[in-house]
């Protein structure tokens, strides 16, 4: 498969203290067996021309932190748990999800997805490179309990009803369910710092993934590129004032191009030795934005193998964390709930702090439904 720009700028950014990959968690009510897995991943690996190992752990935790990731995809499972593990490398969220709707779908003896479509990207001849509602100097970046990164990610997971906040969005009108939990998410974000900090008002940002396929469901590899949101609204709106805000950035930057990947940079023409450490000098300025936080929300994740995940009733998803960005909140709404996955350093934030955070979170949540 040839190597994207996207690609190469996971590789060389990979680091012990700031591991490139992400791992999938499914919790199934009944999973396939082994044998079928195993069938099911080989026929994956033929039809996205990747490759993946298996391995016997039982401590997902463990799992999903061993270095190094010399192969694209490994895999376990355990007992009701089927953990993947997908080097950035080789693959976006959406790539991942593709990729296990293929093994589940032969698993579990359904058609599987069609032939692996090429991956294009969307191009834009016009682009920004910040968006207009940035802040003058990069955001802050969380507060943490100690300074020292390790490289070693701790998640704490947790779920909530997701049917009455859609219906409640689309009542509402001027954002969708994604806008309001990045909206959660900011606000989150800008509580944390503001008991945290005698900085004034925290200047907090959201590193958004975006899908820029030009087939939105089509086309393994890493298809997403980024745009960056801010809690640039009065403190005093409401949740839903607040959200529409966050359309109106997210509408933005797209219509404008934040998202769009240069061609062929320089860092792409030299050897890895040499532009390793100049890229992450570069990403390391204090006035480069790359936001507070990792935030992303998928509910159409499934694409074509929406079946094959019928028996999947949990999941969860421990993000990459880029050496700026000191915690990963990822979710994904399946079967009528919304699972959400914070992923921090351990040696950063302590798992009280994590379990605060989460606490926070979901008190914004119960917040936009009593503003209904």
């Amino acid at each position: 498969m040839k190597q994207t720009l996207l690609d190469r700028a996971f590789q060389l950014l990979d680091d012990v203290r700031s591991p490139q990959d992400f791992t999938l968690i499914l919790h199934f009510t009944k999973p396939p067996d082994a044998e079928r897995l195993a069938a099911g991943a080989k026929s994956a690996c033929e039809c996205y021309h990747t490759a993946v190992r298996f391995e016997s752990q039982n401590d997902i935790e463990r799992f999903a932190n061993e270095r190094p990731l010399s192969i694209p995809i490994k895999q376990t499972c355990d007992n009701n748990i089927l953990a993947t593990r997908f080097h950035h490398t080789a693959a976006d969220g959406l790539s991942a999800a593709l990729w296990l709707g293929h093994q589940l779908s032969v698993a579990q003896g359904l058609n599987p997805p069609g032939n692996s479509i090429p991956l294009s990207l969307r191009r834009q001849e016009a682009s920004v490179r910040r968006s207009k509602f940035a802040y003058d100097g990069a955001c802050d970046p969380l507060w943490t309990s100690n300074p020292t990164r390790s490289g070693f990610r701790r998640w704490i997971s947790f779920s909530f009803a997701s049917t009455e906040l859609q219906q409640a969005c689309r009542r509402a009108g001027g954002f969708t369910y994604s806008d309001l939990l990045a909206t959660c998410a900011l606000e989150t974000l800008r509580e944390w710092n503001r008991q945290h900090t005698q900085n004034g008002e925290p200047r907090v940002g959201l590193w958004l993934p975006m899908n820029i396929r030009r087939h939105s469901f089509a086309g393994f590899g890493n298809g997403t590129s980024r745009i960056r949101l801010y809690a640039r609204y009065p403190h005093c709106a409401s949740l839903m004032e607040k959200a529409r805000e966050v359309r109106r950035q997210v509408s933005w930057s797209t219509t404008h191009g934040e998202w769009v990947v240069p061609e062929i940079p320089l860092f792409t023409r030299v050897p890895a030795w040499i532009a390793a450490p100049l890229l992450r000098r570069y990403l390391n300025r204090p006035s480069i934005d790359m936001a507070t936080a990792v935030f992303s929300h998928a509910d159409r994740w499934a694409g074509n193998a929406r079946e094959a995940f019928d028996q999947v009733e949990r999941i969860e998803c421990v993000g990459l964390l880029h050496a700026r960005q000191n915690i990963a909140m990822n979710g994904a709404t399946h079967r009528g709930r919304t699972w959400m996955t914070f992923t921090y350093d351990t040696g950063l934030l302590r798992d009280s702090d994590a379990e605060v955070l989460a606490e926070m979170y979901q008190q914004q949540v119960e917040d936009f439904l009593c503003e209904q």
